[in-house]
């Protein structure tokens, strides 16, 4: 009997971890840093060459040096979200099966030979 539980709460860990590394896979990917670049097609139509060139431009901001606006992630910056980000998806998990496997071996000490 006592060997089911183990292999059913063996079983729980695994889908749960799966759903949780999941879940921060995608919490991580929302909140990941995107260059917002606008990506400009070629445009073949003459008639819409013309409307965009008459088109008015927006006037640049003036700098402002006392309200700084960062434009720019760093590789480092990349690199330190998408580690936070495997750690909190790897060491929960790690920590409750360890904590499992511990309770699991403390309760069959208590077993009658």
């Amino acid at each position: 009997m006592a060997w089911r539980v183990a292999r059913g709460l063996f079983r729980l860990w695994l889908v749960l971890s799966v759903l949780w590394i999941g879940g921060v896979g995608v919490v991580t990917w929302r909140t990941f840093p995107v260059n917002d670049w606008i990506i400009v097609h070629e445009v073949t139509d003459p008639e819409l060459l013309k409307q965009l060139e008459a088109a008015p431009r927006m006037p640049m901001p003036e700098f402002d040096p006392s309200k700084p606006h960062k434009t720019v992630v760093t590789d480092r910056e990349l690199r330190a979200i998408i580690q936070w980000g495997i750690a909190l998806a790897l060491v929960p998990p790690a920590f409750v099966l360890a904590l499992g496997s511990a309770l699991v071996w403390a309760f069959r000490g208590f077993r009658q030979p």
